[in-house]
Protein backbone atom coordinates (compact mmCIF):
# COMPACT_ATOMS: atom_id res chain seq x y z
CA UNK A 1 0.00 0.00 0.00
CA UNK A 2 1.38 3.46 -1.05
CA UNK A 3 2.17 5.12 1.84
CA UNK A 4 2.93 9.21 0.74
CA UNK A 5 3.08 12.45 3.12
CA UNK A 6 1.58 16.16 2.25
CA UNK A 7 2.59 19.25 4.14
CA UNK A 8 0.50 21.87 5.58
CA UNK A 9 2.71 24.87 7.10
CA UNK A 10 0.42 26.50 9.77
CA UNK A 11 1.98 29.49 11.75
CA UNK A 12 0.95 30.11 15.39
CA UNK A 13 0.41 33.79 16.05
CA UNK A 14 1.89 33.09 19.98
CA UNK A 15 5.23 31.45 19.07
CA UNK A 16 5.62 32.36 15.41
CA UNK A 17 6.92 28.73 15.00
CA UNK A 18 5.84 26.13 11.86
CA UNK A 19 4.12 23.15 12.42
CA UNK A 20 4.48 20.57 10.14
CA UNK A 21 1.12 18.81 9.54
CA UNK A 22 1.41 15.20 7.48
CA UNK A 23 -1.85 13.82 6.23
CA UNK A 24 -1.90 10.44 3.31
CA UNK A 25 -2.08 12.40 0.02
CA UNK A 26 0.85 13.73 -2.02
CA UNK A 27 4.06 15.21 -2.29
CA UNK A 28 5.63 16.86 1.33
CA UNK A 29 5.32 20.51 -0.27
CA UNK A 30 1.69 20.47 -0.66
CA UNK A 31 -1.16 21.58 1.31
CA UNK A 32 -5.19 20.46 2.07
CA UNK A 33 -6.44 19.31 -1.39
CA UNK A 34 -9.95 19.57 -2.13
CA UNK A 35 -12.16 18.55 -4.92
CA UNK A 36 -16.10 19.39 -5.56
CA UNK A 37 -18.05 18.07 -7.74
CA UNK A 38 -21.40 17.71 -8.97
CA UNK A 39 -20.93 14.36 -10.32
CA UNK A 40 -24.79 14.39 -12.57
CA UNK A 41 -26.98 11.74 -10.72
CA UNK A 42 -28.46 10.86 -14.66
CA UNK A 43 -32.41 10.57 -13.57
CA UNK A 44 -33.22 12.89 -16.88
CA UNK A 45 -31.37 10.60 -19.14
CA UNK A 46 -32.42 8.16 -21.48
CA UNK A 47 -33.23 4.96 -19.78
CA UNK A 48 -31.23 3.01 -22.35
CA UNK A 49 -28.34 4.70 -21.59
CA UNK A 50 -28.62 3.44 -18.00
CA UNK A 51 -27.73 7.10 -16.61
CA UNK A 52 -25.84 8.29 -19.18
CA UNK A 53 -23.76 5.79 -18.67
CA UNK A 54 -23.25 5.92 -14.95
CA UNK A 55 -21.09 3.18 -14.79
CA UNK A 56 -18.49 4.40 -17.32
CA UNK A 57 -18.74 7.78 -15.86
CA UNK A 58 -18.16 7.12 -12.59
CA UNK A 59 -14.93 4.94 -13.65
CA UNK A 60 -13.41 8.21 -15.47
CA UNK A 61 -14.07 9.86 -11.94
CA UNK A 62 -11.75 7.30 -10.34
CA UNK A 63 -9.17 7.91 -12.75
CA UNK A 64 -9.21 11.29 -12.84
CA UNK A 65 -8.37 11.04 -9.07
CA UNK A 66 -5.84 8.92 -9.22
CA UNK A 67 -4.33 11.39 -11.76
CA UNK A 68 -4.49 14.15 -9.25
CA UNK A 69 -2.62 12.19 -6.72
CA UNK A 70 -5.92 11.37 -4.38
CA UNK A 71 -6.83 14.60 -3.10
CA UNK A 72 -7.08 14.20 0.91
CA UNK A 73 -10.92 15.77 0.37
CA UNK A 74 -13.54 14.81 -2.32
CA UNK A 75 -16.94 16.12 -1.83
CA UNK A 76 -20.06 15.09 -4.23
CA UNK A 77 -23.60 15.68 -4.96
CA UNK A 78 -26.25 14.54 -6.65
CA UNK A 79 -25.84 11.03 -5.45
CA UNK A 80 -28.53 9.16 -6.03
CA UNK A 81 -28.88 5.30 -5.43
CA UNK A 82 -27.45 4.16 -8.56
CA UNK A 83 -24.24 6.64 -8.47
CA UNK A 84 -24.25 5.77 -4.81
CA UNK A 85 -23.50 2.10 -6.19
CA UNK A 86 -21.09 3.16 -8.75
CA UNK A 87 -19.26 4.86 -5.66
CA UNK A 88 -19.16 2.35 -3.72
CA UNK A 89 -17.67 -0.14 -6.23
CA UNK A 90 -15.15 1.90 -7.29
CA UNK A 91 -14.26 3.35 -3.68
CA UNK A 92 -12.81 -0.01 -2.95
CA UNK A 93 -10.01 0.53 -5.32
CA UNK A 94 -9.46 3.83 -6.48
CA UNK A 95 -6.07 5.43 -4.32
CA UNK A 96 -5.69 1.95 -3.36
CA UNK A 97 -9.14 1.95 -1.06
CA UNK A 98 -7.48 4.23 1.51
CA UNK A 99 -10.80 6.66 1.29
CA UNK A 100 -13.30 6.67 3.81
CA UNK A 101 -16.42 7.60 2.61
CA UNK A 102 -19.42 9.85 5.05
CA UNK A 103 -22.48 10.26 3.92
CA UNK A 104 -22.61 7.05 2.56
CA UNK A 105 -25.31 4.23 2.84
CA UNK A 106 -28.44 3.93 0.64
CA UNK A 107 -28.99 7.43 -0.78
CA UNK A 108 -32.46 8.62 0.32
CA UNK A 109 -33.01 11.07 -2.49
CA UNK A 110 -31.68 12.19 -6.21
CA UNK A 111 -29.87 14.52 -5.01
CA UNK A 112 -27.66 13.51 -1.59
CA UNK A 113 -23.94 14.37 -0.80
CA UNK A 114 -20.98 12.43 -0.47
CA UNK A 115 -17.48 12.83 1.08
CA UNK A 116 -14.57 10.74 0.24
CA UNK A 117 -11.67 11.31 2.41
CA UNK A 118 -8.21 10.07 3.65
CA UNK A 119 -8.47 12.52 6.91
CA UNK A 120 -10.07 11.18 10.53
CA UNK A 121 -13.51 11.62 10.80
CA UNK A 122 -14.84 13.32 14.20
CA UNK A 123 -18.35 14.18 13.44
CA UNK A 124 -21.05 14.92 10.84
CA UNK A 125 -24.11 16.49 10.54
CA UNK A 126 -26.79 16.39 7.33
CA UNK A 127 -29.18 19.42 7.09
CA UNK A 128 -32.71 19.84 5.83
CA UNK A 129 -33.09 23.33 3.53
CA UNK A 130 -35.42 25.55 3.05
CA UNK A 131 -37.79 23.45 0.70
CA UNK A 132 -37.21 20.15 2.31
CA UNK A 133 -35.49 19.03 -0.56
CA UNK A 134 -32.29 20.44 -1.14
CA UNK A 135 -29.47 19.37 1.98
CA UNK A 136 -26.33 20.76 3.38
CA UNK A 137 -24.03 17.99 4.97
CA UNK A 138 -21.31 18.70 7.53
CA UNK A 139 -18.11 16.62 8.42
CA UNK A 140 -15.69 17.57 10.75
CA UNK A 141 -11.88 16.36 9.95
CA UNK A 142 -8.38 16.85 11.41
CA UNK A 143 -5.44 15.74 11.22
CA UNK A 144 -2.01 16.29 13.44
CA UNK A 145 -2.30 20.33 14.04
CA UNK A 146 -5.44 21.08 11.61
CA UNK A 147 -8.67 20.74 11.56
CA UNK A 148 -11.62 21.28 8.12
CA UNK A 149 -15.22 21.96 8.70
CA UNK A 150 -16.26 20.72 5.44
CA UNK A 151 -20.23 21.72 4.35
CA UNK A 152 -21.10 20.49 1.09
CA UNK A 153 -23.87 21.35 -0.28
CA UNK A 154 -26.25 21.24 -2.96
CA UNK A 155 -28.73 24.53 -3.75
CA UNK A 156 -31.79 25.97 -5.57
CA UNK A 157 -31.28 28.78 -7.84
CA UNK A 158 -32.92 32.43 -7.99
CA UNK A 159 -36.16 32.27 -9.58
CA UNK A 160 -36.80 33.95 -12.75
CA UNK A 161 -39.62 35.69 -11.09
CA UNK A 162 -38.19 36.99 -7.18
CA UNK A 163 -40.11 35.25 -4.99
CA UNK A 164 -41.86 36.48 -2.13
CA UNK A 165 -40.20 36.93 1.49
CA UNK A 166 -39.41 33.90 3.50
CA UNK A 167 -41.72 35.25 6.32
CA UNK A 168 -42.09 31.63 8.41
CA UNK A 169 -38.04 30.98 7.45
CA UNK A 170 -36.04 30.88 11.48
CA UNK A 171 -32.78 32.18 12.13
CA UNK A 172 -30.34 32.29 11.30
CA UNK A 173 -32.35 32.95 8.06
CA UNK A 174 -34.21 36.31 7.42
CA UNK A 175 -37.92 36.61 6.97
CA UNK A 176 -37.24 39.99 4.33
CA UNK A 177 -34.93 37.47 1.95
CA UNK A 178 -36.16 35.80 -0.29
CA UNK A 179 -36.89 31.78 0.37
CA UNK A 180 -33.75 30.22 -1.68
CA UNK A 181 -31.77 33.05 0.52
CA UNK A 182 -32.41 31.03 3.35
CA UNK A 183 -30.87 27.59 2.02
CA UNK A 184 -27.64 29.87 1.62
CA UNK A 185 -27.58 31.42 4.73
CA UNK A 186 -28.27 28.53 6.39
CA UNK A 187 -25.42 25.95 5.08
CA UNK A 188 -23.11 29.22 5.98
CA UNK A 189 -24.52 29.13 9.57
CA UNK A 190 -23.63 25.15 9.52
CA UNK A 191 -20.16 26.19 8.26
CA UNK A 192 -19.55 28.18 10.75
CA UNK A 193 -21.22 26.98 13.97
CA UNK A 194 -18.62 24.83 14.78
CA UNK A 195 -14.61 24.43 14.60
CA UNK A 196 -12.10 25.73 16.71
CA UNK A 197 -9.46 28.68 16.69
CA UNK A 198 -7.13 26.91 14.17
CA UNK A 199 -9.75 24.97 12.11
CA UNK A 200 -10.41 26.23 8.37
CA UNK A 201 -14.05 26.15 7.84
CA UNK A 202 -14.92 25.16 4.00
CA UNK A 203 -18.29 26.06 2.13
CA UNK A 204 -18.23 24.20 -1.40
CA UNK A 205 -21.16 22.77 -3.72
CA UNK A 206 -23.36 23.62 -6.69
CA UNK A 207 -25.35 26.84 -5.37
CA UNK A 208 -27.20 27.35 -8.53
CA UNK A 209 -26.16 30.98 -8.46
CA UNK A 210 -23.25 32.79 -10.03
CA UNK A 211 -20.54 35.67 -8.30
CA UNK A 212 -23.31 38.46 -9.24
CA UNK A 213 -26.06 36.64 -7.03
CA UNK A 214 -26.74 38.65 -3.80
CA UNK A 215 -26.34 35.41 -2.19
CA UNK A 216 -22.92 34.78 -3.35
CA UNK A 217 -21.91 38.18 -2.18
CA UNK A 218 -23.54 37.85 1.49
CA UNK A 219 -20.30 34.54 1.73
CA UNK A 220 -17.77 36.90 0.57
CA UNK A 221 -18.67 39.36 2.96
CA UNK A 222 -18.69 37.29 5.41
CA UNK A 223 -15.04 36.14 5.21
CA UNK A 224 -15.06 32.95 2.67
CA UNK A 225 -12.64 33.18 0.36
CA UNK A 226 -13.63 32.29 -3.58
CA UNK A 227 -10.26 29.88 -3.82
CA UNK A 228 -10.88 30.02 -7.57
CA UNK A 229 -10.63 33.71 -8.01
CA UNK A 230 -7.89 33.70 -4.80
CA UNK A 231 -5.69 31.55 -6.76
CA UNK A 232 -5.48 34.08 -9.60
CA UNK A 233 -7.85 32.58 -12.03
CA UNK A 234 -10.24 34.75 -14.72
CA UNK A 235 -14.13 34.66 -14.12
CA UNK A 236 -15.89 32.67 -16.56
CA UNK A 237 -16.51 33.74 -20.03
CA UNK A 238 -20.13 32.67 -21.32
CA UNK A 239 -19.40 32.70 -24.92
CA UNK A 240 -16.11 30.65 -24.80
CA UNK A 241 -17.01 28.51 -21.47
CA UNK A 242 -13.60 29.40 -20.62
CA UNK A 243 -13.65 28.82 -16.37
CA UNK A 244 -16.86 28.20 -16.46
CA UNK A 245 -18.38 25.67 -14.12
CA UNK A 246 -22.36 24.66 -15.85
CA UNK A 247 -24.40 24.47 -19.05
CA UNK A 248 -23.94 21.15 -20.46
CA UNK A 249 -26.92 19.19 -21.50
CA UNK A 250 -27.56 17.04 -18.14
CA UNK A 251 -30.53 15.08 -20.21
CA UNK A 252 -28.57 13.57 -22.60
CA UNK A 253 -25.28 11.16 -22.81
CA UNK A 254 -24.79 12.54 -26.87
CA UNK A 255 -23.53 16.05 -24.58
CA UNK A 256 -20.72 13.88 -22.44
CA UNK A 257 -19.32 12.49 -25.49
CA UNK A 258 -18.86 15.40 -27.47
CA UNK A 259 -15.61 17.21 -26.86
CA UNK A 260 -17.23 20.45 -27.93
CA UNK A 261 -20.16 20.81 -26.01
CA UNK A 262 -19.36 23.90 -23.54
CA UNK A 263 -20.11 24.70 -20.04
CA UNK A 264 -21.16 28.56 -19.79
CA UNK A 265 -22.41 29.64 -16.43
CA UNK A 266 -19.91 29.74 -12.85
CA UNK A 267 -21.93 28.46 -10.26
CA UNK A 268 -19.68 25.52 -8.19
CA UNK A 269 -17.93 26.97 -5.64
CA UNK A 270 -15.33 26.26 -3.03
CA UNK A 271 -15.03 28.94 -0.20
CA UNK A 272 -12.56 28.77 2.29
CA UNK A 273 -12.91 30.75 5.85
CA UNK A 274 -9.42 30.04 7.21
CA UNK A 275 -7.98 30.78 10.67
CA UNK A 276 -7.30 34.15 12.18
CA UNK A 277 -3.26 33.22 12.11
CA UNK A 278 -3.61 31.88 8.72
CA UNK A 279 -2.36 33.62 5.27
CA UNK A 280 -3.99 31.42 3.08
CA UNK A 281 -1.76 31.16 0.14
CA UNK A 282 -4.05 29.14 -2.93
CA UNK A 283 -1.85 26.77 -5.84
CA UNK A 284 -2.35 28.12 -9.54
CA UNK A 285 -4.65 26.17 -11.51
CA UNK A 286 -1.15 24.71 -13.29
CA UNK A 287 -0.06 22.71 -9.74
CA UNK A 288 3.27 24.65 -9.42
CA UNK A 289 3.93 23.05 -6.00
CA UNK A 290 3.61 19.84 -8.01
CA UNK A 291 1.41 17.77 -5.64
CA UNK A 292 -1.03 16.21 -8.19
CA UNK A 293 -4.31 19.19 -7.61
CA UNK A 294 -4.48 22.90 -9.02
CA UNK A 295 -6.51 25.61 -7.45
CA UNK A 296 -9.75 26.56 -10.19
CA UNK A 297 -11.38 23.85 -12.54
CA UNK A 298 -11.08 20.14 -12.44
CA UNK A 299 -10.57 17.97 -15.64
CA UNK A 300 -11.87 20.98 -17.94
CA UNK A 301 -10.81 19.56 -20.92
CA UNK A 302 -12.21 16.18 -22.81
CA UNK A 303 -11.12 13.36 -21.85
CA UNK A 304 -9.25 10.92 -24.91
CA UNK A 305 -9.96 7.17 -24.79
CA UNK A 306 -12.44 7.48 -22.19
CA UNK A 307 -14.70 4.58 -21.09
CA UNK A 308 -17.62 4.04 -23.01
CA UNK A 309 -16.62 7.13 -24.92
CA UNK A 310 -17.06 9.39 -22.47
CA UNK A 311 -15.53 12.44 -22.27
CA UNK A 312 -17.03 14.09 -19.69
CA UNK A 313 -17.87 12.83 -16.17
CA UNK A 314 -21.28 15.11 -15.95
CA UNK A 315 -22.71 18.27 -17.20
CA UNK A 316 -20.65 20.35 -14.48
CA UNK A 317 -16.96 20.77 -14.49
CA UNK A 318 -15.89 20.02 -10.77
CA UNK A 319 -13.35 22.82 -9.06
CA UNK A 320 -10.32 22.06 -6.77
CA UNK A 321 -8.85 23.82 -4.36
CA UNK A 322 -5.13 23.86 -2.79
CA UNK A 323 -3.99 25.94 0.03
CA UNK A 324 -1.61 25.71 2.91
CA UNK A 325 -0.85 28.27 5.79
CA UNK A 326 1.58 30.95 5.61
Amino acid sequence: MRKLAITVLVVVACSMSVLPITTAGAGADAGVRVVNFNILHGLFCAPETDGCQASDRVDLFAQQLEESKCPEIVGLQEVNIQIGKELDRIRKTVCDGEYKVVFGGKAQSSDTERVFTTLKVKSKKVLKLFGGFRTASRVVLSSPGVEVVLVVTHQDGDPETPSTTCRICKPPCKADLGVFDCQTDAAVDLTESVGGPKAFHVLMGDFNVDPTSARYQRIVAGGFIDSHLAAGNAECVEATGVNCTSGRDDKSVVALKDPAAKESQRIDFIFVKPPSACEPEFDTVDDSDGDGLGTGLFFPEPATDGPGGIVWVSDHTGVSADFTCE
